[in-house]
């Protein structure tokens, strides 16, 4: 099963279960955010036509321009955000995201970014926060995919279409600007790359209860 028709059925199989969860927090537990201004038709809608979300070539454009609007959200543990986390994301843990310490952090003005390992856990706060009436996003694929796409991105096979030969070569020129190598064009504008970071191996869950949360 490729990429992305598994996590089309993954979320698929969700919606239900997620539009229950986001009617539990219809009004603010911090008493602070405004009522729940989507229904469950128009939250099912969204989901389907996978307008919360953004791709990995997409977050690493942006990233490169310095998009001064973004708020990325890391859902992880503390432990696995020191380990390695997307440049400029902050980290609130998904079970201190509800509290009302944790959405007086949510910059509303912002353009919100949610990700964690996979897209389960994002796709739960995405609900809940569209319930509570804060617009926001999901890193497609979770921070798995990230790695996957813009980290070590694999060059295609030799019968491929020249938009995803145009692809390979954004990946590639993504992942030397976020390793700190060296000066490259990313969509024929040149930049320099980041500071060097430290070399990270992602660990993929063997347990399928908790793997791609």
């Amino acid at each position: 099963m490729t990429m992305n028709l598994k996590l089309f059925c993954d979320r698929r199989i969700g919606v239900a279960v997620l539009l229950s969860l986001g009617a539990i927090l219809a009004i603010s537990p911090a008493g602070t955010i405004k009522p729940a201004l989507t229904s469950p038709l128009e939250i099912a809608d969204v989901i389907f036509q996978s307008n919360d979300q953004v791709s990995p070539e997409e977050l690493a454009e942006w990233l490169i321009d310095k998009r001064a609007d973004l708020m990325i959200v890391d859902l992880r543990t503390p432990e696995e955000y020191q380990n390695y986390h997307i440049e400029s994301a902050i980290n609130i843990p998904l079970t201190r995201l509800f509290t009302p310490e944790g959405l007086e952090e949510m910059n509303t003005d912002a353009t919100i970014i949610l990700y964690s390992n996979g897209e389960s856990h994002a796709a739960q706060a995405w609900v809940l926060l569209k319930q509570l009436g804060i617009d926001a996003y999901m890193l497609n694929g979770g921070l798995n995919y990230w790695a996957e796409a813009i980290i070590n991105p694999q060059p295609p096979g030799e019968l491929v279409a020249d938009s995803e030969i145009l692809k390979y070569q954004f990946r590639k020129a993504a992942s030397a600007y976020f390793s700190g190598a060296t000066a490259t064009t990313v969509r024929g504008k040149s930049v320099k790359p980041r500071k060097p970071a430290k070399k990270v191996t992602f660990k993929r869950k063997r347990n399928k209860v908790d793997e791609g949360c």
